[in-house]
C-alpha cells in the first residue's frame, strides 16, 4: 500500500490515539448490537505495528474488551518481526493476540525486497524473531509469491522454517501496473500463465510431503472446489466484510485497494463523525463488499465464478475499464484450479469420484468457453458502478 503510488497517508498521524480507539470501540459495540453481531477479528496492522508502544495494545485490548460484550474477539496482528522479542512475545501471549511475521523466502530475495533504511535487509532479524515467536505459540508466517524463487528452493526454506501456518498472497497489481512476471501484451493469453505455473510446482511438492504444513491458499481452493466453504477477500462468493480504521479515525476500504490509483479510498467517513454502517453508502465499499457477485461479463460466464468469485477487486483494475474486468490473474486461476481439481479426482477411488459434483476440467476448454460464451450479461447498473472508478474518473468528494 506505500509502494505502489498512493502516498495520501502521508498527510495522516503515523500513529493512533487512544482516544481513537475509544470512540471506534463504542461505534463497533453499537454496530454489533444493531446488527446481531457475535464474533470479531480486530487485526492491528500497519506499516509496523510494533511501532506502536506496549501500553497502547494493554489499553487497546482492555477497551475493545469492556466496551463490546457478548461476542468472540479474535485479536491479531501482522509485523515484519524486525523488533520482535521476548518482551513482545509474552505481551502478545498475554492479551491472547495472534501474531503473523511476514517472510518473503531466502535470504538473497528477502533481502531485496525488505530493507532498513541503511540499505541492510532484515532476513536475519525475521528468522530469529519465528524462531522467538514459535516458543510463544506464533506459528503463522506470510509471504507473497516472488516468481525469482525456484519452487523448490521457496519449499525447502518452508520447511526449514519449520512453522505450521503458512499463507501465499499474490501481488498487489492490476492492469495498468502488472506484477513482476507479466508481460502487458499476453495478460490472460492462454499460454501466459506464469503464476499458475509456479503454484503447481508447489503444490506438487506440498502434496508429496507427508509432513507438509498447512498452505492456507491451497487449503482454501480445495475447500472451495469440494463445496465446504465460501471463500474469502480473494476467492469465493463471500461478502467481504473487511473495513480499516485510519490512524486519523477514517473509516474505509480494505487498503490493498489503494494500489489502484492516488487517494481511491479516500472518503469523507470518520469514527468521530459517522457509525460503521455508514461505510455501505461510500461507492467503493459498495463495490468492494459484494466484489464477488458485482462481476465482469466474461466472469458470469465461467464456469469456475463460484470458486474464484472474480478474484480480488484490487486485481481487476484498468484505467480504460475501472474494475470492469477479469482479474489480471484470470487465466492462472483457471490453469491452478483445474489442476487442483483433476488432481483431487485422480487421487480418489472411482466410486468416490463418481459420486462428487464435480468433473475432470481442461484448462483450454475452459478458455475458449469464457472466451466464446455470451449467455449471460452483466447487469447495467452493477457495469457502471464498476466502470464509476476509472482514473479519469475522480470527481468524488475527498476529504484526506
Amino acid at each position: 500500500m506505500y509502494n505502489l503510488g498512493d502516498n495520501t497517508y502521508l498527510s495522516q498521524p503515523k500513529f493512533m490515539s487512544i482516544e481513537t480507539i475509544t470512540i471506534f470501540a463504542m461505534k463497533l459495540n453499537e454496530y454489533c448490537i444493531r446488527n446481531d453481531v457475535k464474533y470479531l477479528q480486530i487485526v492491528f496492522h500497519g506499516g509496523e505495528p510494533l511501532l506502536w508502544s506496549m501500553d497502547n495494545y494493554k489499553k487497546s485490548v482492555e477497551i475493545f474488551t469492556k466496551t463490546i460484550k457478548n461476542v468472540t474477539f479474535d485479536f491479531a496482528l501482522q509485523t515484519n518481526g524486525v523488533t520482535l522479542d521476548d518482551k513482545w512475545c509474552q505481551l502478545f501471549k498475554n492479551l491472547n493476540i495472534r501474531v503473523g511475521i511476514s517472510m518473503d523466502g531466502p535470504k538473497k530475495h528477502h533481502d531485496k525486497y525488505r530493507v532498513f533504511h541503511n540499505g541492510k535487509g532484515s532476513y536475519d532479524k525475521v528468522m530469529k524473531a519465528i524462531e522467538r515467536g514459535k516458543k510463544y505459540g506464533f506459528n503463522s508466517i506470510l509471504s507473497v509469491v516472488n516468481l525469482d524463487i525456484s519452487p523448490e528452493e521457496f519449499y525447502d526454506e518452508l520447511k526449514n522454517l519449520d512453522v505450521q501456518n503458512f499463507n501465499l498472497l499474490l501481488p498487489d497489481g492490476h492492469y495498468d501496473n502488472l506484477p513482476d512476471g507479466f508481460h502487458s501484451d499476453k495478460v490472460n493469453t492462454i499460454d501466459h500463465t506464469p503464476y499458475a505455473d509456479w503454484l503447481i510446482e508447489v503444490f506438487k511438492i506440498w502434496k508429496t510431503d507427508t509432513n507438509r504444513p498447512m498452505i492456507r491458499f491451497f487449503r482454501t481452493l480445495i475447500e472451495l472446489i469440494m463445496g465446504e466453504q465460501i471463500g474469502d477477500q480473494m476467492l469465493g462468493t463471500l461478502t467481504n466484510g473487511v473495513a480499516v480504521l485510519e490512524t486519523n479515525g477514517a473509516l474505509e476500504v480494505s487498503d490493498s485497494i489503494r494500489a489502484c490509483y492516488e487517494g481511491i479510498t479516500r472518503n469523507n467517513l470518520n469514527i468521530f463523525n459517522n457509525n460503521i454502517e455508514d461505510l455501505h453508502d461510500d461507492p467503493l465499499f459498495d463495490v468492494y463488499f459484494n466484489s464477488h457477485s458485482m462481476l465482469n461479463e466474461k466472469c458470469i460466464n465461467c464456469l469456475l465464478s463460484n470458486i474464484c468469485g472474480g478474484g480480488f477487486l484490487g486485481n481487476r483494475y484498468s484505467n480504460e475499464n475501472g474494475f470492469d474486468n477479469p482479474t489480471i490473474y484470470c487465466y492462472d486461476t483457471i490453469k491452478l484450479v483445474s489442476f487442483i481439481q483433476n488432481d483431487i479426482l485422480s487421487s480418489l477411488p472411482n466410486d468416490i469420484s463418481n459420486s462428487l459434483e464435480i468433473h475432470s476440467l481442461d484448462y483450454a476448454e475452459m478458455v475458449h468457453e469464457i472466451n466464446n460464451s455470451t449467455s449471460s450479461k452483466i447487469d447495467k447498473n452493477i457495469k457502471n458502478k464498476l466502470n464509476s472508478f476509472k482514473s479519469n474518473v475522480k470527481e468524488r468528494n475527498i476529504t484526506c
